[in-house]
């Protein structure tokens, strides 16, 4: 029997099939191999008590697949979210922070102030409806893409003395204008004091977004214009995502960290131009590429630009919206799976 005493490959095969006997994947979720025990995590067919075993184990790419599956749900054991909500790995306790209905506020009170930092932190920043005092947690890590993440997110609480306070940090982390501008609804104490330190450009973005008043419009662009005068601001336009990416490469820094900055800000802009630069592909191509459904093809562009498979799967799964299941995950010592040939073979395919 194949399930008892086939081969590391027959067994990995059998349980990718999605209309196989919901027994038989349970059992697979428990094959020693971790070739099987990705095959179960990555088919549709897995019952939920496969993905819970699943969800514990020592493979962080089997980890990643199944809290990406049941992030939403609200069937699943407590202790199996708790667990995966404090996971080391980043790409899995991510999904579970931003979207699991199974988290209350007491619980991610306690995560945040424990001392999360990064991406994990940012995923709870994203959170939907995230309560006024998980807000001013995340601020209190004072990370830049965490508080940007936060300010992008129209549906979090944030107090008007929390936004005074992001105000007051932001001044000297331009990562922070943007986001600031954009969040909108600011009280008068705060435009006055961001209308101080952003760029012209800028100034007429939170004009705008916000709908000053004609008086207190003026009473802004004066400002600015008194320190363009004064030599304190430029008036020069706030460069685009191209720009920055031109920029960036000219003086040798448009790397993976660049990248990763970009999908956090979710600057498509930006990402066109730095997967055409890098891979020395037309930005028309690189276009067709990100979105083409097609995680072979976006691996291909991340390798065609010199850039490490971890990247690969940040893009499928940010970028290119690669279902959880068809992702292609990073190899051993963080390799292509794919191999040259084929990689070869995709950037050509898309020209």
């Amino acid at each position: 029997m194949i399930a008892a005493k086939g081969s590391v490959s027959a067994r990995a095969e059998l349980a990718g099939h999605e209309d196989l006997e919901p027994e038989f994947l349970y059992f697979f979720a428990q094959d020693k191999d971790p070739k099987v025990r990705r095959a179960v995590a990555e088919n549709d067919g897995s019952p939920l008590q496969a993905d819970l075993i699943l969800a514990q184990d020592q493979l962080p790419s089997i980890r990643i697949i199944i809290a990406d599956e049941i992030k939403h749900l609200d069937n699943i054991p407590k202790r199996i979210i708790k667990r995966l909500a404090r996971d080391a790995e980043e790409a899995v306790a991510g999904p579970i922070l931003e979207y699991s209905p199974l988290l209350n506020d007491e619980q991610l009170m306690q995560i945040v102030t424990s001392g999360l930092r990064g991406g994990a932190l940012e995923a709870v920043a994203r959170r939907h409806n995230l309560a006024a005092e998980i807000a001013e947690a995340v601020v209190a890590q004072d990370e830049d893409g965490s508080i940007a993440a936060l300010l992008n997110n129209k549906n979090a609480k944030i107090t008007e003395k929390l936004m005074e306070e992001i105000a007051i940090k932001a001044e000297d982390r331009p990562r922070l204008h943007l986001p600031l501008v954009d969040r909108g609804s600011l009280s008068q104490m705060t435009l006055r004091r961001v209308a101080t330190f952003v760029s012209n450009a800028l100034v007429e973005r939170l004009i705008s977004i916000n709908a000053l008043d004609r008086s207190l419009a003026k009473e802004i662009r004066l400002s600015v214009r008194e320190r363009i005068e004064a030599g304190e601001a430029t008036p020069t336009p706030e460069p685009d995502g191209a720009d920055h990416a031109d920029a960036l490469f000219k003086n040798g820094s448009l790397d993976g960290f660049a990248i990763l900055d970009a999908i956090d800000d979710d600057d498509i802009v930006f990402l066109h131009r730095a997967f055409s630069l890098l891979s020395e592909l037309p930005e028309k191509q690189v276009i067709k590429m990100l979105e083409s459904e097609s995680a072979k093809g976006i691996c291909a562009l991340v390798w065609k630009s010199g850039l490490d498979a971890d990247i690969a799967v940040s893009v499928q799964r940010r970028i290119g919206k690669i279902p959880p299941k068809s992702m292609i995950q990073e190899g051993p010592g963080g390799k292509f799976k794919m191999d040259e040939k084929e990689l070869i073979w995709y950037v050509e395919y898309f020209e």
